[in-house]
């Protein structure tokens, strides 16, 4: 007796296994300094790059299963921000340092002064950067969460007539020189009702 199969993937968990939206993106995620970025505009995209190495046998006829390794993985954030502030500054240009912007006569704080500075430190690393997406049929978000992160790149930030500035910023997660064999990122997907 043959068996009968769908001719299309919908069921009744696919309207409670999307992502929907932008999402939002936060610095230091479950952590006490923990702070949303801010606006974004465009959307955002989550990319994972793989190194795939065939391992190449003698006498095998094709691809043979187990014959493959990882040899390379990297995980990015791209945001388009909107919101502009001096800790987005900060990010965005991955050496700097920030410091007060005092008036002329040095008593009153007037704003923050961001120093681009030549030499990448270990403290520029942010501990973590999310991004937090809605999930249909749920009250709980997915969460995708990059760890030891820096921005990649050139700033460029377009002005003209018109327009917001919204600077395309890759944020780019780094393994931990002590498990470098763990891949810096994951991905916290939530339990999804059956019914």
């Amino acid at each position: 007796m043959a068996t009968t199969h769908q001719t299309h993937g919908i069921t009744r968990q696919t309207i409670k296994n999307m992502l929907l939206d932008a999402g939002a993106v936060y610095v230091n995620y479950g952590e006490t300094d923990e702070r949303l970025i801010g606006a974004t505009s465009g959307g955002n995209t989550f990319t994972v790059e793989r190194e795939i190495k065939i391992i190449e046998i003698d006498g095998a006829r094709g691809k043979v299963k187990g014959a493959r390794r990882i040899t390379e993985e990297n995980a990015v954030l791209t945001i388009n921000l909107l919101e502009m502030s001096a800790e987005n500054f900060k990010l965005m240009l991955t050496a700097a340092d920030v410091s007060d912007w005092l008036d002329t006569d040095g008593s009153t704080v007037i704003g923050k002064v961001i120093k681009p500075r030549g030499q990448i430190l270990d403290s520029d690393y942010v501990k973590n950067i999310a991004l937090v997406a809605t999930v249909s049929g749920t009250d709980q978000p997915c969460v995708i969460i990059l760890k030891n992160v820096l921005a990649d790149d050139e700033l460029e930030i377009e002005l003209e007539d018109k327009e917001e500035g919204k600077p395309e910023v890759a944020l780019s997660a780094h393994y931990d020189p002590e498990k470098v064999t763990e891949p810096p990122y994951e991905i916290r997907y939530p339990a999804v009702s059956t019914t």
